[in-house]
């Protein structure tokens, strides 16, 4: 008699799931910060704002799941490791989109008495 396959880590799964909400929050935000209205930053854009951290808190949680799930013995734990490499790519493009968001945001609002080129 064969001994039964380990079950799929149902952390991983939640992990998965979340880091794929997260990816839906990123899309989201890439967006609607790059649309020409929001793109020049004249304005501050509070819901864009919300939406990168929300999309942050979510990709955070699905790297500790993540984490979480390849800590668990006799559990299959590739949708762990799905999870965490798509948090941190994620985080990572979540980090990139900051910035630019910054650079726009700089550009647009020189500091006073600072010399134009």
């Amino acid at each position: 008699m064969t001994p039964p396959s380990p079950r799929h880590s149902a952390l991983g799964i939640a992990a998965l799931v979340i880091s794929l909400c997260g990816l839906v929050m990123f899309a989201i935000s890439a967006h609607y910060a790059h649309t020409p209205a929001h793109a020049q930053m004249q304005t501050l854009p509070v819901v864009l704002l919300v939406v990168v951290c929300i999309s942050i808190g979510l990709a955070v949680l699905a790297a500790v799941m993540g984490i979480g799930s390849l800590l668990q013995h006799r559990r299959r734990r590739v949708t762990g490791v799905l999870a965490l490499g798509l948090a941190v790519t994620l985080l990572l493009a979540q980090v990139s989109l900051v910035s630019w968001m910054r650079q726009q945001w700089q550009h647009a609002h020189p500091v006073a008495g600072s010399a134009q080129p």
